[in-house]
């Protein structure tokens, strides 16, 4: 479980932690200046701690270790999923699934079945490390099988399953994350250009036409109030209420200017008030108002700093499970910031999805920085560093597939 040998404190990729500190710093930093009736700052400062604190700790298990466990923690996370979407108050009073705005995405635990009371989580943050892992171990084991129709069934069906569930809870931002970190790591696992190329040659018509699909009235795809969304953002004229998150924070950062009414000493009234929760999924609206063009230009630079420390981390990994594992966890935090600055800047459909590291929500900002302590454990491991046998299960399991 613990390495006890090849670690060193100089191969500590602290970098990375600077990073997160970096964005964790802004985060409380405008948590305040939002100026809450709710203590923001603190929530999100024992949540950053607890998030730390697991990520040294995470960062100190042999990631070999954790993906040996792939199995068992694709079917716990089935079983969350399942429990979020199955098990309510009424049927277990201690943990049920709960929900917000019609969106059942989350566990609770006690609570008497009230609002605002008990401890919740969303399984869908832990769901995408834990699918994370478990693709890295199955393109290890399936890799010379990965242009094959047996491979490529197994990993797709085996996949499914959880972004299912996700999908209908329903959470398509989360499902979309998913996908795309899904396609990113099996062209890293060596998917075959031709097969890549006829997907694409597939795809594009496909989506495009479920893209014309879900816009029409009869379409039975994805909810009313998704579908909604879609169209608020093609023909926003029609659907202005559903746009005012999405226009206010747009007005919220223009009126930051170059460096933001915080640098410029403005005391007036913030446009932010209007956004609803500004202190979440519409965070970088805060930032572009307190610190302007400056402050959201560092945030995205600082962003691309952890894309590229993890792809160094991920080209120096001593394996293939390494270099999957450490891909997957960078790309999937990517295309998280993405989407979310996609939806701030009313680029992509409101879609509700935090900006990692940044937004407010314990159950994201924990599990996020969690996950970075696999991508340091990874780079702790020199590759000159000899590794016992870790793959007699493996070996077996392979040869059974």
């Amino acid at each position: 479980m613990f390495k006890k040998k090849g670690y060193s404190l100089a191969n500590y990729r602290f970098s990375i932690v600077f990073v997160i500190l970096s964005l964790l710093s802004i985060s409380c930093f405008i948590l305040y200046r939002l100026q809450s009736e709710e203590n923001l700052v603190l929530k999100q400062l024992l949540g950053g701690m607890l998030g730390l604190f697991a990520m040294v700790v995470v960062s100190l298990i042999d990631y070999h270790f954790i993906c040996k466990l792939f199995i068992p923690l694709y079917l716990f996370n089935l079983i969350l999923l399942a429990w979020c979407k199955f098990v309510d108050y009424k049927h277990f009073h201690l943990v049920y699934g709960w929900a917000h705005r019609k969106a059942r995405r989350w566990i609770k635990i006690g609570g008497g079945g009230k609002a605002g009371h008990g401890f919740e989580f969303m399984p869908s943050e832990i769901t995408k490390i834990i699918l994370v892992i478990f693709l890295a171990k199955l393109l290890v084991l399936l890799e010379s099988k990965i242009n094959t129709i047996t491979g490529m069934f197994i990993i797709l069906a085996l996949f499914l399953v959880p972004v299912y569930f996700i999908y209908d809870q329903p959470d398509l931002s989360t499902s979309i994350v998913l996908m795309a970190t899904f396609l990113f790591m099996l062209f890293v696992a060596g998917l075959s250009y031709k097969v890549f190329a006829g997907g694409l040659l597939i795809g594009v018509p496909v989506v495009t036409a479920l893209f014309w699909y879900v816009q029409q009235d009869y379409q039975i795809l994805i909810s009313k109030y998704q579908q909604n969304r879609i169209l608020s953002l093609l023909h926003p004229e029609e659907y202005e209420g559903l746009m005012y998150q999405q226009n206010n924070a747009g007005a919220a950062i223009s009126s930051g200017g170059m460096f933001g009414k915080f640098i410029m000493g403005d005391t007036g009234k913030r446009l932010t008030d209007s956004v609803p929760v500004v202190e979440s999924d519409f965070i970088f609206s805060a930032i572009g108002e307190e610190l302007g063009f400056f402050g959201c230009a560092l945030v995205v630079f600082i962003f691309m700093l952890f894309l590229f420390f993890s792809f160094r981390i991920a080209r120096r990994a001593k394996d293939r499970l390494g270099y999957f594992l450490a891909a997957g966890v960078a790309v999937m935090i990517a295309i998280q910031a993405i989407v979310n600055l996609g939806v701030v800047l009313s680029l992509l459909p409101n879609t509700g999805i935090p900006l990692p590291f940044v937004s407010m929500g314990l159950s994201s900002l924990v599990t996020n920085i969690a996950t970075v302590g696999i991508l340091l454990n990874i780079g702790l491991q020199d590759k000159d560093v000899e590794i016992d046998d870790r793959y007699e299960f493996d070996d077996e399991l392979l040869k059974q597939l």
